[in-house]
């Protein structure tokens, strides 16, 4: 897989008036970098000093998220805390009320789409961090092709574009979530993802993923799967011996394990 030029994939002029891009250095987080390649929206990020034609702001928590327009290409734009709940256009708020009191994680609609003038299907996310509904076109979705070494169907595929939980053979569940940087939730605190068939890309090891929405109790990672994707994972890394595998291993399990390591951060 061709490395990816990250100076080139996101607008460094508009990250450097927004004060998060100096000296050929981008200072959001990588899962904020992530996020916005994948055209979600990062995590809450405080601005100092904007200056616009006629105002001056001190400092602003806002998230991002990267738009891509014909007019004006890849712009950054700013997600503020709204003082109240921001409903989303083409929604009522009957329709949106089950996804704000929790019952429903979102709601999948097709809607108009006024630029193109036909029909689009939606899924629609509450952000409780800035108090706003947003949407998002499931086929935009980046979906990956394994999660810890299984691969996944037709259906889950979907399913995982259109925001529902997705259960592997070893009950593993996770679920994608737009307005969260990481973009999923999961189960289980960590998860091995392979984005395409090619045993020669890489694998990423995902942690401190947020629990499903729908239960607060979470696994930590070590399922059978599990253990053998990040195996995998190493050895495509380059790491061959096995005793050396096994200590990385062991010593994964053992920062989750740790009253101060990794699980108890989760």
């Amino acid at each position: 897989m061709e490395k990816l030029n990250i100076d080139e994939a996101l607008p460094v002029a508009e990250l450097s008036r927004l004060g998060l891009y100096k000296d050929g250095k981008h200072l959001l987080s990588s899962d904020d970098i992530t996020a916005l390649l994948a055209g979600r929206r990062t995590s809450l990020v405080n601005l100092k000093n904007l200056i616009g034609e006629a105002f001056t702001i001190e400092s602003l928590d806002v998230k991002l998220s990267l738009h891509h327009s014909e007019r004006w290409g890849d712009e950054i734009m700013l997600h503020p805390i709204y003082k109240d709940i921001t409903l989303a256009k083409g929604m009522t708020e009957e329709e949106l009320w089950p996804i704000l009191t929790g019952e429903m994680t979102n709601l999948v609609k097709i809607v108009n789409n006024p630029e193109t003038r036909t029909d689009q299907t939606l899924v629609f996310e509450y952000d409780g961090e800035t108090k706003e509904f947003i949407s998002y076109d499931p086929l935009k979705v980046i979906v990956p092709f394994q999660v810890n070494g299984e691969k996944l169907d037709i259906k889950q595929r979907q399913d995982f574009a259109h925001g529902k939980i997705v259960e592997l053979s070893d009950g593993t569940k996770f679920q994608y979530m737009s307005s969260l940087p990481k973009g999923i939730v999961s189960s289980r605190s960590a998860l091995i993802l392979a984005m395409s068939d090619n045993r020669q890309s890489p694998r990423f090891l995902l942690e401190g993923l947020a629990p499903l929405i729908v239960s607060s109790v979470q696994e930590q990672p070590f399922s059978p799967a599990f253990e053998a994707a990040f195996l995998e994972m190493r050895k495509s890394e380059g790491i061959q011996a096995e005793d050396r595998l096994q200590i990385e291993l062991d010593d994964l399990k053992n920062d989750y394990h740790s009253p101060l390591g990794l699980g108890a951060l989760r």
